[in-house]
């Protein structure tokens, strides 16, 4: 076996094959169990929470580097003693931590309402980081030990890590959210014993044992891993006191499934099973069916789609997810009905596993079509126009539901995206749009910006809507607030006698009118509807009501978001984390992501301000009694490197999901593509000798390059491209990601190279610096692109790393 001798303080060192399996694995199940506990904290608390897991995986692992320069001893224990006990560790942790996190009565919402609360959230963050410090020390030591190899190190890293989104989406369906996190112990154990195997095979022998024993957790996993879920999830909650309501459970890579039976007798004739995503977050009905035509009119809002059509030849379901709407398109006698829903699991639900349950609406009915795709990509492939479009209640089955990688409304309800509806419908075809009341008046906008940007005349807009909401009941949640309204818009305008006729149908469905061309009483909906100058209209509601109704558009796809950061208070932040059981039903008029994100940032700031940074402030000396020689320039740069790396992942992670619409598949392509572009681009980072200053700054000017033709040309690309198959989709998105991944993955190992021999202390330093500033840059990416649009933050990732190459021109590379 190829061995290259390294030169330690201690004695000589021998890399070896092992030592690269050891980090391929450790990189590989690090990011599965980012992607896992960000796939849990879904279900278990709000999805809002489980972006959090982004910057806890980096702490850790920033604190992997403040530990290797503050513990003398390991850098005194041989390497493969301080390998594999590290993997051991984490390993064990893993488990461990995960089993204690669940019993932690931790809700996020009434951190203001219960004290307990207060000290539930530290201890919650600690035990979630745990795992991920042993893991960025295992990737630590091996970078400081082996520093002349450290581009081939962070070449198997990240080519490990690219690997772990494969290894998520096909095996998450199969080991469930609790079983991964056994799968990730599995991983550490093996690295233990390749890090063990040819030094000291006592401890290979122990890594099998614990192995073998962690295997014992995969059997009722659901019950020796249980996954504790918030309170305030009421329908999950219900389950486990009645356990035989529950018919099955399903997961995969951003979601999970159950289906539970309905015992309320129906209003409309229909028996209902309830299909609940990630346990609660949100919920669709699936209803029973026994023949067709339906015998009964479903008691559904959307019924309202059709009271101008006596049959409607082409019907388009945005979201059809359990098919209630499918089936009041077919007791309308929709000649021809397509039901696009991104959601596997559900497809795969009401077309097989529960078609005895459906009967004949889905299964063998060759009027219905269901697609598992995005909506929009879709409709904008397809040569057709539609009598009616409906999009009902589509509320983002989760905010991480594009692999788990930031905190993005979808892109269904942008400026852009109602454009298309509109003018996807025919001259009278028919727009059904259902949302909670409080972003009513921000859907009305968005149809008058899609108008407009049609170049459709405005004067005759209040003529096209007709607005409703389902009246509030009360004592609920729902107060004076409806949590079902939303709006029906008409092409070419209701006619008097089908505004009276939807008022009837109105008033059977119990339905209250908001707004229609009929209406005299004054109002919010009117005032927006009939003004003919909507933009002073607009600033002055959002200033009277404290609400932003800017439509969303595709650079700032944040629909639901209604309060924005400009309108927040003392108050209404207040009010978002003192729910008690409320939960998430009365937070949709409530700055739920803004508050999250400001409170995420001070913590994550303290937090890692203390662990990452604050040790470093007054050892001026190492071991031996040196002083420390703090290179400013590395350190600002490692600093710049670390916000631009993670910006733009996230940024990309959004972008990209607007052009390949499956989770599944931006995950897949945009993650792996930039981790294992960014390993070969760290391997080839050797190649600098000669003339370095001319090519780093050809690394760093491409970087900033292909960033900013992403950001800025590359929604014009998506667009003109929507329309082919996602096999052509793919491979578009790998051909622009890769050149940009292969660049980033240079910066690093150059800058590691430039650290002196004699300077060793400097290598955790800018570890730890640049995990700081990618912890914080998580968050603030997604603030800036709330605030700005991602179009800045593509711009702001240019602007850091030609900063960084600014500082580094100067320093000379190392030639080991």
């Amino acid at each position: 076996m190829a061995k290259k001798q390294l030169k330690t303080a201690k004695k000589s060192e021998f890399i070896t094959v092992f030592h690269y399996i050891g980090i391929f694995l450790t990189a590989l199940s690090t990011l599965l169990l980012e992607f896992t506990l960000t796939r849990i904290l879904s279900v278990s608390l709000w999805y809002n929470f489980a972006f959090m897991i982004i910057s806890i995986a980096l702490l850790g692992f920033g604190i992997s580097g403040v530990a290797l320069y503050s513990f003398k001893f390991l850098k005194k224990l041989p390497v493969h003693i301080i390998l594999s006990g590290l993997s051991v560790f984490y390993g064990i942790s893993v488990i461990l931590c995960f089993i204690l996190m669940n019993q932690i009565p931790f809700d996020p919402f009434s951190l203001l309402s219960d004290s307990k609360q207060l000290f539930f959230l530290p201890l919650y963050y600690i035990l979630i980081t745990i795992p991920f410090i042993f893991a960025g020390l295992i990737i630590s030591v091996l970078l400081t030990r082996f520093k002349s190899e450290v581009s081939k190190l962070y070449f198997t890293d990240l080519v490990g890590a690219g690997l772990a989104c494969f290894v998520f989406v096909f095996l998450m369906p199969v080991f469930e959210g609790n079983g991964m996190i056994v799968l990730v112990s599995f991983f550490a154990f093996i690295a233990a014993f390749f890090f063990s195997f040819k030094e000291n095979k006592k401890i290979a022998v122990f890594s099998v044992i614990l192995l073998a024993l962690s295997s014992n957790y995969l059997i009722k996993k659901d019950t020796r891993l249980e996954i504790s879920v918030t309170p305030n999830k009421q329908f999950i909650n219900l389950l486990y006191e009645r356990p035989d309501l529950k018919l099955l459970t399903e997961w995969n890579a951003f979601s999970k499934v159950d289906v539970m039976i309905d015992e309320d007798d129906p209003v409309d004739g229909y028996k209902l099973y309830i299909g609940i995503i990630d346990a609660g977050n949100s919920t669709t009905n699936i209803p029973y069916v026994k023949t067709l035509p339906p015998e009964t009119m479903p008691a559904d809002a959307s019924n309202l789609a059709f009271v101008t059509k006596d049959s409607a030849d082409n019907v388009y379901i945005i979201g059809s997810a359990g098919g209630g709407e499918i089936l009041t398109s077919v007791y309308h006698n929709a000649k021809k009905v397509t039901g696009v829903e991104i959601n596997v699991i559900l497809n795969d639900l009401i077309t097989n596993k529960l078609s005895y349950w459906t009967g004949p609406l889905i299964k063998g009915n060759k009027n219905v079509e269901i697609i598992t795709d995005d909506a929009r990509s879709v409709l904008n492939g397809r040569d057709e126009k539609y009598d009616v479009i409906i999009s009902a209640h589509t509320i983002s089955l989760s905010a991480v539901s594009s692999g788990a990688m930031s905190m993005v409304e979808n892109y269904i309800l942008t400026k852009e995206a109602v454009t298309e509806y509109i003018n996807k419908l025919t001259d009278n075809g028919v727009l059904f749009i259902s949302r909670p009341e409080t972003q009513v008046p921000k859907l009305i906008t968005t149809l008058r910006a899609g108008e407009s940007k049609l170049g459709m005349q405005s004067d005759n807009f209040g003529e096209k809507v007709f607005v409703f909401r389902r009246k509030p009941h009360e004592g609920t949640f729902e107060s004076t607030k409806s949590y079902l309204a939303g709006v029906v818009y008409k092409k070419d305008g209701f006619t008097q006698p089908e505004i009276i006729e939807m008022r009837d149908l109105a008033d059977i469905l119990g339905i209250e009118i908001l707004y229609d061309r009929i209406s005299f009483e004054e109002s919010i909906y009117k005032k927006l509807s009939e003004s003919k100058d909507i933009e002073p209209v607009i600033n002055s509601i959002s200033e009277e009501l404290n609400l932003d109704l800017r439509p969303a558009t595709d650079n700032r796809p944040f629909f639901d978001n209604n309060i924005g950061f400009g309108n927040l208070t003392v108050q209404n932040m207040k009010e978002v984390f003192a729910q008690d059981e409320k939960a998430i039903l009365a937070l949709k008029d409530k700055p739920v992501a803004e508050t999250t994100l400001i409170v995420l940032f001070i913590q994550v700031v303290i937090i890692a301000g203390i662990f990452l940074l604050f040790p470093f402030l007054f050892k001026r000396k190492d071991e031996k009694g040196n002083k420390i020689i703090f290179d400013r320039k590395l350190i600002l740069y490692f600093a710049f490197l670390g916000l631009g790396y993670i910006m733009l992942q996230i940024s990309m992670m959004q972008k990209f999901t607007l052009f390949l619409g499956q989770p599944v598949y931006t995950m897949l392509t945009v993650i792996s593509t930039m981790l294992i572009a960014s390993g070969l681009g760290s391997k080839f980072s050797v190649k600098f000798s000669g003339d370095v200053k001319n090519k780093l700054l050809l690394v760093f000017s491409l970087i900033a390059i292909f960033a900013l033709f992403i950001g800025l040309a590359g929604p014009e690309i998506f667009y003109a491209l929507s329309g082919l198959g996602i096999e052509f989709r793919i491979i578009i998105s790998v051909l622009m990601i890769f050149p940009l991944g292969f660049f980033l993955g240079m910066p690093f190992p150059v800058g590691i190279s430039k650290i002196s021999e004699n300077n060793n202390n400097m290598v955790p330093i800018c570890w730890s610096v640049n995990g700081f500033f990618s912890v914080t840059g998580t968050v603030i990416a997604v603030i800036l692109a709330m605030i700005t649009g991602f179009k800045i933050v593509f711009l702001l990732t240019a602007i850091f790393y030609i900063s960084a190459y600014l500082l580094i021109k100067s320093k000379r590379i190392l030639n080991n």
